[in-house]
């Protein structure tokens, strides 16, 4: 053990009343400020995730589309067999790629009109995100023969009286008004006010009859991805495949995604970014001026010390080295109770869905948490850092400490 760690143990076993008091505030401090801070960055990145996978689970992440068109196209069809479509499904990060079609119709009850954009899918078609909202009913089965399953939001069954098994009389308007009649079979609630109130799945082959399609005609290509992969840059990605890759005979097609398509909802995301840097900011101001005032109190109490340690040949930067030492005990013994504190909130919060909210506002039911082992570490990693350095200017008192004053100082 070094002289300075030696002194610095037996400060921490031998300081007086006051200093006592401010030590515990100052390691509380930085306990309460890295409580604060693991719960926001798990609530952002459980926002950001659960959102992005709401929005991305619907309509994919990246999209091939019309030029001039969105992906909800019912004018425009082209054909699915592009010559670099298995290219695009062997990319890393790509989960598969998609061909959909898109019809919007009307749906009449007696009391009651709604007006929904339907979306054909296929039987190789992912629905795991249907399953993880599904509340009521079973999933749509599109393998065999062409089918009448039909798969509606809550908002609009609320709206409609519509409950799983019931028929669904759907109008679809266009040189003439054709009339199906579906069979309701699951309902869904994504908790995002554009999907629930305005969005249905059907049978492809359905939607391309209604459109007089050829089978192999859709509306866009959905490219999924991996839930934590850049949507940008896998559509500077994607078209980059389309650039080296694309055939005479292809369609001349966009590349687009869902950030540009639901645009407000990221704008929001990066909104509540900015405010968690705030917070972050905050806190570790906060318990770097609790960690200054404690140290200050303990250098004061320990002024005769000092220029003892000082007149027996230790430098200013040997002694500041203990107090920096003292000053480390105190928040690594914070950080640590901190992140115990924190993670076991993060974690109360995951597994019960204690605190609710309203999805009006909020587009989910309940405060979401997203711990991440990488951030997580980053952020003890900079708190520490932080917060040392801010320690650090306070001993540049001791310089000024003159031992043949002090050591008189009882």
């Amino acid at each position: 053990m070094s002289v300075s760690r030696f002194i610095a143990s037996k400060l921490a076993g031998g300081d007086g009343r006051l200093s006592h008091t401010s030590n515990t505030i100052a390691w509380v401090s930085v306990a309460l400020s890295m409580v604060v801070m693991i719960v926001a960055i798990a609530v952002v990145a459980g926002f950001k995730g659960e959102i992005r996978d709401r929005a991305t689970g619907f309509m994919g992440s990246v999209m091939l589309v019309q030029p001039g068109q969105g992906p909800i196209n019912e004018l425009y069809p082209f054909s699915e067999n592009l010559s670099y479509r298995q290219r695009l499904a062997a990319e890393p990060g790509v989960r598969g790629v998609s061909g959909v079609a898109w019809r919007s119709g009307l749906i009449k009850t007696d009391e009651n009109i709604d007006g929904l954009y339907f979306k054909g899918v296929d039987s190789l078609y992912d629905f795991t995100f249907f399953k993880a909202c599904l509340v009521e009913g079973s999933l749509p089965d599109y393998h065999g023969r062409i089918s009448n399953d039909v798969l509606l939001s809550r908002t609009i069954c609320d709206k409609l009286g519509f409950a799983a098994g019931d028929d669904v009389v759907v109008y679809f308007i266009g040189d003439e008004v054709k009339v199906r009649k579906f069979r309701l079979c699951g309902i869904y609630d994504a908790q995002l006010e554009e999907i629930d109130t305005k969005m249905a799945v059907l049978d492809r082959r359905q939607v391309q009859r209604l459109n007089g399609w050829a089978s192999d005609e859709v509306s866009s290509m959905e490219i999924r991805i991996d839930p934590d992969a850049d949507i940008a840059r896998m559509s500077d990605r994607v078209e980059e495949v389309i650039f080296t890759a694309f055939d005479d005979g292809d369609t001349a097609l966009f590349v687009t995604n869902v950030k540009k398509l639901y645009g407000h909802l990221f704008d929001w995301l990066a909104l509540i970014d900015l405010n968690v840097w705030m917070i972050l900011a905050l806190m570790v101001v906060v318990a770097g001026f609790n960690m200054i005032s404690a140290l200050l109190i303990i250098l004061f109490e320990q002024i005769s010390t000092i220029g003892l340690l000082k007149a027996l040949g230790m430098t200013s930067r040997e002694v500041g080295r203990v107090f920096l030492l003292r000053a480390g005990q105190l928040v690594g013994k914070g950080m640590l109770w901190g992140n115990i504190a924190g993670i076991a909130l993060c974690l109360i919060q995951k597994y019960t869905h204690v605190l609710r909210l309203d999805p009006a506002n909020y587009f989910v039911s309940f405060v979401p948490i997203r711990l991440q082992a990488g951030p997580l570490i980053l952020l003890n990693v900079a708190a520490a850092v932080l917060l040392m350095a801010i320690v650090s200017l306070s001993t540049r008192f001791i310089s000024r400490i003159s031992p043949d004053r002090t050591m008189r100082v009882e």
